[in-house]
């Protein structure tokens, strides 16, 4: 088996070496027999390199990959418009709707942040009475901030499966450079390249889901044909240490059905108890996804020093680092679906009716036209 031991007190033409090694390359037998002189090495310098290479390997392919000046990547053109949080998307949806000013006026500036932080529970339902326009200014609030956290989201499992398509990469490269010098069989070496297959296949499928998602928050915007993309975070909120208490809906349920027709209520009531049930599901999922996640990020850690202490091998390694990005997919769209059956809830609590609830793993929610 051929390794790369990872330490911190190694310089970088080692790295390289071992990689040259297992292409069977004559150019690192030359390298070996060549005394490199002690002073003409800044061996700090080395140090602080090789550092960078902490999964053998499969770093050292990634560094060979970012010093092609053949693969290099395009700069990416910055985005139109930065939308740091899901308060200033719906702000910045409410401004593209002229037709909603006097309402918002109506309502009030507290009202108005209490709404765009999606604190609707701090809202008095009976606010509705006087504020024209209430259940229009609620849908545009919550359709942006369900598109919203779907972009980020949708971003963010974006940025994982290129991850994971890099380290299927590196796993392919080596199995090509190991079947060449005999050390692997051509179905073993098929087998690597299937896996990359699949895992290319879902990453542009990720890509075409986070540009859906990108054309999707540029409608609920009003910014499409406009604006070509948004600026997002890279990631969402962590889960919140305790759910919504069902006393807090019970209580929010009895002031919304004070202000709304007995026949109004009634729905409220069905509806309520059936999002509440499902927003506990999705709080219990993002929990158990995010748990998991700091458990496989901790294997991931051991598994680095097993592989460095030449005790696990870089398939190994390549393995563990596949499994915790997906790992990191579920824990993303656990929090999203989380984050939207929390706005249905909210709505439901202020007379709104969402169009469907959210499905565990699959998000959810009306879009915007």
């Amino acid at each position: 088996m051929h390794r790369v031991p990872i330490l911190r007190r190694k310089p970088l033409w080692l790295a390289t070496l071992a990689l040259c090694t297992l292409a069977g390359t004559a150019s690192a037998q030359q390298a070996v027999q060549e005394p490199v002189e002690q002073g003409t090495i800044d061996w700090r310098k080395a140090n602080d390199e090789v550092s960078q290479f902490k999964r053998g390997h499969a770093d050292v392919l990634k560094w060979e990959q970012a010093n092609d000046s053949k693969t290099k990547d395009a700069p990416a053109m910055a985005p139109d418009l930065w939308l740091k949080t899901a308060d200033a998307a719906v702000r910045q949806a409410w401004r593209a709707r002229p037709e909603l000013s006097s309402s918002l006026s109506q309502l009030g500036a507290v009202n108005q942040e209490h709404i765009a932080q999606g604190r609707w529970l701090e809202v008095d339902p009976a606010v509705r009475r006087h504020v024209d326009e209430f259940d229009s200014v609620l849908d545009v609030a919550v359709d942006t901030r369900k598109v919203w956290w779907n972009a980020v989201a949708a971003q963010a499992v974006l940025k994982l499966q290129q991850d994971m398509e890099e380290a299927s990469s590196a796993a392919a490269e080596l199995a090509r450079r190991m079947a060449r010098v005999g050390n692997w069989s051509r179905m073993e070496q098929a087998q690597s390249q299937s896996k990359l297959g699949n895992v290319k296949l879902q990453a542009l499928k990720s890509a075409t889901e986070a540009k859906h998602a990108q054309i999707a928050l540029l409608k609920a915007l009003k910014l499409w044909g406009i604006s070509s993309s948004v600026g997002l975070p890279d990631s969402l909120p962590d889960v919140p240490e305790q759910p919504i208490a069902a006393d807090t809906m019970q209580k929010g349920l009895k002031a919304v059905r004070a202000v709304l027709p007995r026949s109004e209520g009634l729905r409220v009531q069905a509806t309520a108890q059936q999002a509440f049930d499902i927003y506990k599901a999705s709080y219990s999922a993002a929990r158990l996804s995010q748990d998991e996640q700091k458990l496989r990020q901790f294997i991931y850690d051991e598994t680095v020093l097993r592989y460095n202490g030449m005790l696990l091998s870089v398939w190994d390694l390549l393995t563990e680092t596949a499994t915790q990005l997906q790992s990191g997919v579920t824990s993303i769209n656990t929090k999203r679906d989380l984050l939207i059956a929390e706005s249905d809830l909210q709505w439901v609590l202020q007379g709104g009716e969402p169009a469907n609830f959210v499905s565990i793993g699959a998000g959810g929610g009306a879009s915007p036209e």
